[in-house]
């Protein structure tokens, strides 16, 4: 983009300029920025009407930015997919309008809106921002096509808006980064961009809408984000021990929030900071809560549905005979042929015990795209001879504050901003190496719940070939998604936190001004304590959203001694044992990895049984009806009941492993364990599956078969009637000839025919009898059969393959 305008201010043009703008512009831009839910998204207003007008497909723009529209295939990360089609469908769109008067700046305008209006239904916003990245880029190769001066400065005011909105959107995603150094840099570069857009507004020539419009709209910005540096900067602070900054912050962002001006949805989120940093101030003077040791652990269960969980663990076992497999560009370290367990694991229950195998990789390095260092986690993946497999991460902090403890927890987030992430590979020299985490197909996982999910997907396509190929990261395996989902059975992640030690003192105090914290009581009466009882959010909404207290979680209070503490939510469960060894809280903790990772195990239930019904009903409703199809049918379904009579004896020889009051040698560990198992609701999953279950294993099978069967015998009976009727047509036909030769015999011994006329004769009528008793034949078994099913397969049919018609 050049940096003089390509008009000056005056007069130059400007009638001519004038006359080329929409007439309703006013309206347009009145419509644009009044931010009424973005109004000028819809298919129907001035602006979409006008630029359609110009050739634009309006409905299928307007789709291009949403999660759940238009290229369903679109990247779900947060930054650009440079592959991504719709920039390419951007510029194309671009050069559809750059020769209409004011196209680019409505083009722009446009695609601004829509782009702001489907950021507030998606945090991708890599998939959100393509089309207007699209357009920006475009605008950089293609600004010199537009004929008209005014219309490419015109056209750089919208760019420089659309960037101001790829800004606030970054802001958005360093806000879910954990560093607020972070957040307040990508602050300073959207202050830069609404200071670019101030510029490039004064640089069109008309003081009309347009100018007025893009001038207000980058004042607003910089106050917005003027407003949120400050409050960050505080926030910094506030954690850090000074809190002098934090009243004026607050305040700064009231006066913003309520002037008016600033439109109703930038106001909201300035409200959500405000409402958490005054939280945050009231408790600055309290005592905080600091985690002087703590471990926690993220597990990402999956089940494999075409796999028992006996000969899953059986393959990883395997594995010790031959090379190790690799996965997502690095080789797995080693293979343990047993859970790492307690021995309370260790019993002598008749419905059997519980164990399996841990395929061990290398640990992995997180880090900030700028290179700060995040988190060194180590990882492996577990497999439970019951099914119930997990992704595994595990890192051990220290001194944690509850900004920290947040941080470490939402790292499972699917919304966290990119990251970047290396596995660390030690060398036989005793160096280490840092190589990058990327997938067959070159993608480089940018999450840690990225990363898990592709993980899973390895190892399912490691499922579908053999054993010994697992070592040949180039070996043929299934690569279609589709096809994966068969083979893959997502359960719902979660994050453990231990606390072994834990102190409290002024904030950001050093640990001689904190007194140690003892029992659950004196945790609770802590500021800070917050996040250890809150799930992780989907995507956060202000810089210190764990400052509000939120719905209680389940709390197990008195899980060992009085005063322990297991708090228990959705997605994130506290433990801390107070009063317990070390040995106990390991012991513990093998419980409850072993709870969160059964959702696994009853997603790929789940799975299995909904292919089943799948299969079934598609079978039931198969049109064709020939004989064979009927046999067919009738193998398939039997097939089918004695494959889901074989799940459903494995899935409650699971279930009753899993109940049985002697899976653990004792007592008061089974007693933990149902107490886990309930709260995470575990329990009545179980029960609606195995529920599930007992209605498809009771439903009349045999029945079905019983009806299908007497269509295979209507069917032939229907055929042999249709066969009969013909083969009879045929004598009739035959019938006629036979009277045709008694009259050319009577001809011939009375002397009226001699010679070769009556032979010919005879031999053309036998012929045509013939072929006359062929077509007849077949036309009527075609007409009695119509190409219909006998009347019970198409009640069967329409009944939806219930045998009581409807």
């Amino acid at each position: 983009m050049s940096d003089m305008p390509d008009v000056a201010q005056g007069t130059t043009g400007l009638d001519e300029h004038r006359a080329h703008l929409p007439g309703n512009l006013g309206q347009i831009v009145e419509s644009l920025f009044a931010i009424e839910a973005w109004v000028s998204a819809d298919h129907a207003t001035p602006l979409a009407n006008r630029l359609g007008a110009m050739g634009i497909d309006i409905p299928r723009l307007w789709s291009a930015p949403r999660w759940n529209m238009g290229v369903r295939k679109a990247s779900r990360r947060r930054h650009i997919d440079d592959a991504d089609p719709r920039l390419r469908k951007a510029e194309d769109h671009l050069l559809t309008v750059v020769g209409h008067p004011a196209g680019p700046v409505l083009l722009g305008l446009y695609l601004w809106s829509i782009t702001n209006d489907a950021s507030q239904q998606s945090g991708r916003h890599g998939r959100v921002l393509a089309p207007v990245s699209g357009f920006t880029r475009a605008w950089e190769r293609h600004r010199d096509k537009v004929p008209c001066g005014h219309c490419r400065v015109e056209g750089d005011a919208a760019v420089a808006l659309s960037h101001c909105l790829m800004a606030r959107l970054e802001v958005a995603g360093a806000r879910n980064s954990g560093s607020i150094a972070r957040f307040t840099g990508k602050v300073s570069g959207a202050i830069d961009a609404a200071e670019r857009l101030l510029d490039a507004a004064g640089r069109i020539a008309d003081d009309g809408p347009l100018r007025k419009a893009f001038t207000n709209q980058a004042r607003w910005r910089i106050r917005y984000f003027t407003a949120l540096h400050d409050a960050a900067t505080a926030t910094a602070a506030t954690l850090a021990g000074d809190a002098s900054g934090l009243a004026a912050a607050i305040e700064t962002l009231h006066d913003v929030e309520r002037t008016g001006g600033l439109n109703y949805i930038l106001a909201s989120e300035l409200r959500a900071h405000r409402t958490h940093l005054e939280a945050l101030c009231a408790g600055a003077g309290a005592d905080w809560l600091v985690l002087d040791r703590c471990r926690t652990v993220y597990v990402f269960p999956f089940g494999l549905p075409q796999v028992d969980g006996k000969a899953a663990t059986a393959t990883i076992r395997e594995l010790i005979h031959h090379p190790l497999p690799y996965l997502l560009g690095a080789r797995a370290a080693s293979v343990r042929t047993a859970l790492k367990l307690d021995d309370v694991w260790d019993t002598e229950d008749p419905f059997g015990s519980f164990d399996g195998a841990t395929l061990n990789l290398p640990d992995v390095e997180i880090s900030h795209q700028d290179g700060t260092l995040v988190a060194h986690l180590s990882c492996e993946v577990r497999f439970g001879d019951l099914g119930n497999h997990y992704v595994r991460f595990r890192q051990t902090g220290r001194e944690l504050g509850p900004q920290q403890v947040r941080d470490t927890r939402y790292l499972m987030s699917s919304l966290h901003d990119d990251l970047v992430l290396n596995w660390v590979i030690p060398r036989p020299d005793g160096s280490i190496e840092h190589v990058p985490i990327v997938t067959g197909t070159g993608y480089h996982p940018v999450h840690l719940f990225h990363l898990a999910y592709r993980l899973q997907e390895a190892i399912a396509a490691h499922f579908t070939r053999s054993v010994a190929d697992w070592h040949d990261e180039n070996a043929p395996a299934i690569r279609s998604e589709q096809k994966l989902k068969h083979y893959l059975a997502r359960g719902r992640s979660h994050v453990l936190t231990f606390v072994y030690e834990a102190s409290a003192g002024p904030a950001a105090a050093p640990r001689d001004r904190r007194r140690p914290v003892a029992s659950a009581d004196e945790l609770l009466a802590t500021y800070g304590h917050q996040p250890l009882l809150q799930p992780v959010p989907f995507h956060t909404s202000s810089l210190v959203d764990w400052t509000l207290p939120q719905r209680s979680p389940h709390v197990l209070q008195g899980v060992r001694n009085i005063g322990d503490l297991v708090a228990v939510t959705p997605n994130a469960t506290t433990v801390a044992l107070f009063g317990s060894a070390h040995f106990k809280i390991v012991q513990y903790g093998s419980l409850l990895e072993f709870v969160a990772g059964l959702s696994g195990m009853l997603a790929a239930w789940n799975t299995r049984l909904a292919e089943y019904v799948s299969d079934i009903e598609a079978m039931l409703r198969q049109q064709e009806d020939p004989a064979d199809d009927l046999a067919h049918r009738v193998e398939h379904l039997r097939e089918q009941q004695l494959q889901l009579h074989e799940f459903g004896a494995r899935a409650r020889r699971a279930l009753s492993v899993v109940s049985s009051p002697t899976m653990l040698a004792s007592a008061t560990e089974f007693q933990q364990l149902a107490e886990l198992m309930q709260a995470f609701d575990v329990t009545r999953q179980a029960s609606e599956l195995n529920r599930r279950m007992r209605e498809l294993l009771a439903e009349r099978v045999e029945a079905r078969l019983t009806t299908i069967q007497r269509q295979h015998e209507e069917h032939e009976s229907a055929e042999q009637r249709r066969i009969l009727e013909g083969l009879t047509v045929a004598v009739s036909t035959f019938a006629v000839l036979t009277v045709i030769h008694t009259i050319l015999a009577i001809g011939v011994e009375a002397g009226l025919w001699d010679g070769w006329p009556p032979a010919v004769f005879a031999v053309a009528s036998s012929v045509v009898a013939f072929v006359m008793a062929v077509l007849v034949f077949r036309f009527w078994v075609r007409r009695t059969r119509g190409g219909h099913e006998p009347p019970a397969l198409r009640l069967y049919v329409a009944s939806g393959g219930s045998t009581t018609p409807r």
